[in-house]
Parts: C-alpha cells; structure tokens; sequence
C-alpha cells in the first residue's frame, strides 16, 4: 500500500503532528510505502521523530496572501503545484488532515482517480475558515472519498451536509512506553494543564480562567503547585501576572515538554479548561499517565473521553465555582485521586494505538472498492 499524506508543516509540536507521525510509522513497520507531503519549504526537520522508511517531502507551497482575489489565485497555482506531486508519486491513496490543507488537497486531487481522505483535526463549530475557504470546503468534502472527524460532535457539524462523514479519534498511547528525558518540576503535589501560549492559544486554552482559580486554592493548598507546560510568544507576561499576583513559587510555567508523559508521571491531578478544541490529546496522555482529571465540558471531547465522577470530573463551560470545588473535592483527598487515577489508566485500551489504526485500515478498504 502507498500511501500519500499532506500536512501545512511537521516542524513544530501539536495534535495533528503528533497522530500523523504515529500513523506514518505504524504504516512504515507494516511495509507500507509513506511519504509525508508538508506545504512548508522544510527548513526546520520534522519535531517527531518518523521511521526510517518514511519519506519526508516538503514542498514549499505555504507562503499567506495578502487578500482573497490573491488567495484565489494563490490557491489553483498551488494545487498544480500539489497535482504534480501526486501524479510523480502515484499513491493508491491519499490521507489529508487539516481543514486548510485538505481543501487544497482536494483541489489538487481532482479528476486524478486517487482516493482522498480528509480529516478535520480541530473543533468546525469555533475553528472559523475565511468565506472563500469556507465555501470550498463545502464544496469539495462531499467529493472526498471520507471525511474523519475526531469527535461526534463535530461529525455532527457536517451531516447531512455530507454522508461520507466518519469518527474516529485519536489514538493514546501507554504512558510506559515512553520515558527517558530528565524533567525538573518542584517538590510537592502536581497539578498539570498544558497548552500553547501564544495570545489567542491563552483564551482557548483557558488559562485566563485557570489561574485566578488556582490563586484562590493556593491559599488553602500551599503544598501544591501548577504546572502549565507549552510555549509562544505570551509566555514572560503570563510569567509577569503570576508575579504580579504574588504565585510565582506555586504557578511554574516550564516550558513545552516533547516527552509530555515524564512530566505527568510525577504529576497528582490534571485540568483541562479549554473553551474548545478538536480531540484533547493532552487530557488523553494525562489520563493514560493515571491522573485523575478535571475538565470543562466544552461542545467536543471530554464528554467523550471522561467517565464523569469514574476517572474524573466534568464541569460546566467556563463555571469556575465548579471547576474550584472539582478541583479542590480532588486536592484534598489523595484517596479519591488515587481511585480515579487507577480507572483513568484504562484510556490506552478504549483508543489503543491498534484499535484507532484498525479503524483507518477498515475505512481504507471501503474507500478502495
């Protein structure tokens, strides 16, 4: 089997990356042919480690217009561009994930007699697309051979605009087959949430909720601290407000963690407050780590992922009296943690790495025929 996947970049960490590596090798240890077709010119290598076997293409196609009659143009020049591609590299299928690029995949794909399957990697609903992109994603998904959604919810976005519609998410993979990288954390009890913290990754990821919340638990739990593990360009004020506040030896902001499960194996708690997202893979890792977890139940994901009041907690969106008494309900009973966190390890079974790919291999051969 050859399969072709287009992605904007695998430079730098996050979801999509991540699960796209993962796929690429476990096809690549099968013997399948892989190659992975960035849109960036590929000046940085990619931030996952990929098989040996897996070919890695960038393209250089991913330059921004500076308005809509030039992203139009922009967008045919780069699908002939992508089109030459594909008939070079004569896949039996194509694996898109991304709105953005899936629709430029889909562009380029057309009339090649190649199956395409495009994934949506992030929450339809909140993830808003420009008019002219948004309108040739409605044209062109009905054409894919398969759109995969990670969530129901988003699925449900979609249908019954289209009937090509799938989900499948994310696969998790078991804390204990990870390990190595020296982490520094402070002593005491940990409660870990991970996010990026660039201005506008601040208010999605929640952080501006999460904090004053913890200031005001900080109070009654001095041997605790939070971990906030990512990067951007935000960082030194979110850094400069935690002072400012006086929580600077309880609120650490350590950076990003590439081998997120050494962090969280020395972690007691974790805490989601995202106002949305497509598939909460840092949520799934914690859990698979044994952490107990506490989330909002925003429109896709956890309430497909966590078992409320079983492996952990899940309150109403941005209601941060609940959140405050989930939180503290957990902080102050190690019991309880230790009970949740036991049935929380379960999560690598329900998306096991094998199951999630079984899925993928199934809706392949649907797609063949």
């Amino acid at each position: 089997m050859k399969v072709v996947f287009t992605i904007y970049s695998l430079a730098a960490p996050g979801g999509a990356e991540r699960v796209m590596s993962a796929m690429a090798i476990y096809w690549a240890q099968k013997g399948w042919d892989i190659t992975i077709v960035a849109f960036d010119a590929g000046k940085k290598p990619p931030y996952y480690t990929l098989h040996p076997a897996v070919k890695y293409l960038p393209i250089d196609i991913a330059e921004e217009s500076s308005n809509y009659l030039v992203a139009l143009k922009n967008n045919f020049v780069r699908a002939k561009k992508l089109k030459k591609v594909f008939m070079e590299q004569k896949p039996d299928l194509i694996i898109s994930f991304m709105a953005r690029v899936n629709i430029l995949t889909l562009l380029a794909a057309f009339k090649l007699d190649i199956p395409v399957i495009v994934s949506e990697r992030s929450d339809p609903a909140y993830y808003v697309l420009d008019p002219l992109r948004c309108q040739l994603r409605k044209w062109l998904y009905p054409k894919a051979d398969a759109v995969v959604c990670q969530t129901k919810k988003a699925y449900d976005y979609f249908h019954p605009g289209i009937n090509n519609g799938i989900v499948i998410p994310n696969p998790v993979m078991k804390a204990d087959f990870v390990g190595g990288d020296a982490v520094n954390i402070p002593r005491g009890k940990i409660l870990f949430a991970v996010g990026g913290m660039e201005k506008k990754r601040i208010y999605i990821k929640g952080f501006d909720l999460l904090i004053p919340v913890f200031s005001n638990l900080a109070k009654q739990f001095k041997d605790w601290h939070l971990v906030i593990l990512g990067e951007g360009s935000e960082r030194k004020n979110l850094k400069k407000w935690i002072s400012e506040i006086g929580l600077q030896s309880q609120i650490h902001l350590p950076g990003y963690a590439k081998n997120i499960y050494d962090y969280f194996q020395q972690g007691d708690l974790f805490v989601l407050t995202s106002r949305y997202e497509g598939f909460p893979n840092a949520l799934c890792e914690a859990m698979s780590s044994g952490l107990p977890v506490v989330s909002f139940d925003y429109p896709a994901g956890p309430g497909e992922i966590i078992r409320d009041g079983v492996d952990g907690f899940i309150v109403p969106m941005e209601d941060t009296g609940k959140l405050t008494e989930a939180l503290e309900l957990l902080m102050k009973d190690p019991e309880k943690r230790k009970k949740m966190g036991d049935n929380a390890r379960e999560i690598p079974d329900r998306f096991s790495l094998e199951r999630i790919m079984t899925k993928w291999e199934n809706l392949i051969k649907k797609c063949q025929v």
